[in-house]
């Protein structure tokens, strides 16, 4: 009985950390950039619509996105974070 019930805990232990794993190494492997979609509307993002927040350029997919944005940009970059979205680097203006 002790053998099934150790064997059934190991099961499950090995069947949790296999779907995390996926997920945990998407997380890793993401490269700055990596942004395709609107973190406001969810639509795919348009280059030349942007906005630099903290040293980061985020992209959107229509004109009225940035200032939704600008209302509350930690949420969406918490949100965008959550799904393994790493905002490329803002360019740095020389004088």
């Amino acid at each position: 009985m002790k053998r099934t019930t150790w064997t059934i805990v190991a099961f499950v232990l090995i069947a949790c950390i296999a779907s995390v794993m996926p997920w945990a190494a998407g997380r890793l492997h993401a490269e700055p950039g990596n942004q395709t979609s609107c973190p406001v509307m969810g639509f795919d993002i348009n280059r030349d619509i942007f906005t630099d927040y903290k040293a980061k350029r985020i992209y959107f997919c229509c004109p009225s996105c940035p200032p939704e944005f600008r209302k509350k940009p930690d949420f969406y970059i918490a949100a965008m974070q959550a799904k393994g979205v790493l905002p490329e680097d803002a360019p740095v203006e020389a004088f």
